[in-house]
């Protein structure tokens, strides 16, 4: 008995929401080391890094390089440790340690250059754009310089013009290696595309249209439906750098909890982990934001009898805090507090303010209070066990030597 298949009129991807995106071109999208187009999937052993699509699609992992055709099948794979990659047509360009090599559509070796360590390149069917350490340089379809510039970049990409992306500096050449114009953008940029009226620069979560006087014509915000991360190396490698600064400046907070998890961050940058990584520290950074708030209370307080708590906050993140209003309303299930809300001026980072707060207990025993505070940049909250002890008849008092307070060595 013969079963009649309707035809598949569509074909839905599943796509794996656990893992992080390092490239995407189009409607190619890559899920780590799953490579998804329109109506195929390609699987590689390593995490795919950079993508290039014409007509066929380049891919480049940490130790293998792959031409794959339209439809997902597989023209060649190469065992190559590269580090840039771009296609054209039928050839790809391959940066590999110090040289730029070309291979065919058969995955042969048509062209090889040695123009120093390679940090990116393009490419069109008259021209090589090289970015390396030493520079950008042009070369000609048989590998010759055509020029050089004393210029820093970790992206190039050829058009009718050239664009060299520096982080967040974009530069937009002539071919012939003309500057026309240059602009700092809020993020790093990793991707350029060349339009009939202008090119756009995408950047982590915008994108950015200029007009060829470098004038910008439309910001347009990006949101994904997945863990995006390009350039995942240099994003991640400027989140680390960032919090160990952080980290200096909030080392009387002690900051254990956040060192931690900079130390797993690390970890997992050296194995090329980075979706790991990053997440790591994303949780630093929230958790230093959860310190800034400072509350400090006595090692010892009495039913029915007041005490101070030290209410502080210090600045670390951000360039200033504005209305920043603490709300200890949490604490009157069990307490009697004066006041309940406080309200701090403007603090600019690396300043702490601070205040006394009187409260009574009302019942004994250990209770869970929540301390919050919003401001200018946002909300957070601390928990925070308080025992209240029943205070005996007799006593015998030790005299102990005074310390300072936390928020005594933030002044």
């Amino acid at each position: 008995m013969e079963t009649q298949l309707e035809e598949a009129k569509e074909i839905k991807l599943i796509k794996p929401a656990d893992r992080w995106v390092y490239c995407k071109r189009g409607e190619i999208v890559c899920y780590e080391n799953i490579l998804v187009g329109r109506n195929f999937v390609v699987s590689f052993d390593k995490p795919i890094f950079e993508i290039s699509v014409d007509k066929t699609i380049a891919v480049r992992t940490e130790n293998e390089v792959a031409l794959i055709g339209p439809e997902g099948n597989i023209i060649w794979r190469k065992k190559i440790k590269a580090n840039a990659v771009s296609c054209r047509n039928d050839k790809v360009a391959v940066g590999v340690g110090k040289k730029v090599l070309v291979l065919n559509g058969s995955g042969e070796k048509v062209l090889s250059k040695r123009v120093g360590k390679v940090l990116a390149l393009d490419f069109d069917g008259e021209i090589f754009i090289v970015a390396t350490d030493k520079g950008i340089k042009c070369l000609n379809s048989e590998g010759e310089e055509l020029w050089k510039l004393h210029l820093k970049a970790n992206l190039v990409r050829v058009g009718y013009a050239v664009a060299v992306s520096n982080y967040n500096d974009l530069i937009l050449l002539t071919r012939d290696g003309h500057v026309l114009w240059s602009k700092k953008l809020d993020g790093i940029v990793y991707d350029v595309k060349f339009g009939d009226d202008g090119i756009t620069a995408y950047t982590y979560g915008s994108k950015v249209k200029f007009d060829f006087e470098g004038r910008i014509v439309e910001v347009v915000r990006e949101e994904y439906d997945f863990k995006f991360l390009p350039l995942p190396h240099i994003l991640v490698q400027r989140k680390i750098d960032e919090i160990k600064s952080l980290l200096k400046l909030s080392k009387d907070l002690k900051p254990k909890s956040v060192k931690r998890l900079v130390k797993q961050a690390k970890k997992y940058f050296k194995r090329r982990e980075y979706g790991r990584s990053y997440e790591f520290i994303l949780t630093a950074i929230e958790e230093l934001e959860r310190l800034q708030l400072v509350v400090e209370l006595p090692k010892k307080v009495y039913i029915n009898e007041a005490f101070n708590v030290k209410i502080g906050y210090k600045n670390v993140l951000h360039d200033v805090v504005e209305n920043l209003v603490v709300d200890l309303t949490d604490l009157e299930k069990y307490f009697e507090v004066e006041p309940k809300m406080i309200e701090f001026p403007p603090v600019r980072r690396g300043m702490v303010v601070r205040s006394d707060v009187k409260i009574v207990p009302k019942y004994e025993g250990t209770f869970k209070v929540i301390v919050n505070a919003r401001s200018s940049v946002g909300e957070l909250s601390r928990e925070f066990e308080i025992t209240v002890a029943r205070k005996r008849l007799f006593r015998l008092f030790r005299r102990e030597k005074g310390e300072e307070t936390l928020l005594e060595l933030l002044e």
